[in-house]
């Protein structure tokens, strides 16, 4: 099983295995079916997303409503925890082998349910929520786990971002939109390795490209590597370039492939 992330550290070269919401073409996404299926191709991290339950629970999931991915109807919000568990999250999925997972016993489970069953596995979480009230929640269950150093916390709403940085200052958050944009614009030189860090942030978890700006560019990596900040990007699930995002020395790949990354990242050829 792998171990814990690493502490940040830019001469680290390894490419790491972002495992997609577990997968979302292999096994139904964000259960433990697709973490576990994750876990055998030594996936690195396990990439997830949260909401939280009308009772104030964090679940792990994606979608603000239960139809796409479940038996269930409605937002995530209006039905509390117990009943969202008790859910088919196969319920609409076939994997590429064209296998249907209807009854198959996926399930919708808790964010401490997931630190359970995974203890000593990083876990990647993107709070979905909008809402100080969400980051507040997902920072109390990091803590109640204590898995404050096992963990790395994104969010695509800043103001909900920077609510948990305050409730959670000890976790590695990732940037912004907005503190990504400013780093690629930035002016500022190359600090060079071992260089203070100075972001609120630890990591960028970008795509490669973003209305036209090529985030993935040896010049804008090796420039945040320097700033001790890991870059980690999404979501690849072609393997030439996540043979050329490992040769270029990417701290990180997303992928719903975890499977075909295993091939790719399984040893350090592919690097330059």
């Amino acid at each position: 099983m792998p171990c814990e992330l690493p502490p940040l550290d830019t001469q680290d070269t390894r490419t790491r295995i972002y495992a997609h919401r577990g997968s979302t073409l292999l096994a139904p996404e964000n259960t433990a079916k697709a973490f576990d299926l994750a876990l055998q191709h030594q996936a690195d991290v396990l990439e997830t997303d949260v909401r939280l339950s009308r009772d104030g629970v964090v679940m792990v999931t994606h979608d603000e409503r239960l139809d796409r991915t479940t038996n269930g109807r409605g937002r995530v919000i209006d039905h509390s925890a117990a009943n969202i568990t008790r859910l088919d999250a196969g319920h609409h999925f076939t994997d590429l082998d064209g296998r249907a997972w209807r009854n198959e016993g996926a399930r919708i489970e808790s964010l401490g349910e997931l630190f359970e069953r995974y203890p000593d596995v990083h876990v990647n979480i993107d709070i979905k929520d909008r809402s100080d009230t969400a980051a507040t929640a997902v920072a109390s269950a990091i803590e109640r786990a204590g898995r404050e150093h096992s963990v790395t916390v994104g969010s695509f709403h800043a103001a909900t971002l920077a609510h948990f940085r305050q409730c959670a200052p000890e976790v590695a958050t990732a940037a912004s939109q907005q503190e990504v944009a400013r780093l690629y614009f930035s002016r500022s030189g190359r600090k060079g390795p071992g260089s203070p860090q100075t972001h609120s942030f630890n990591y960028l978890q970008i795509p490669v490209s973003w209305y036209g700006l090529p985030l993935a560019r040896r010049r804008f990596i090796a420039k945040a590597q320097d700033q001790g900040l890991q870059m980690v990007y999404w979501t690849i699930n072609d393997v030439a370039l996540m043979t050329r995002l490992a040769s270029v020395g990417v701290n990180g790949i997303v992928t719903d492939r975890p499977d075909l990354a295993q091939s790719v990242l399984s040893t350090n050829d592919v690097h330059e």
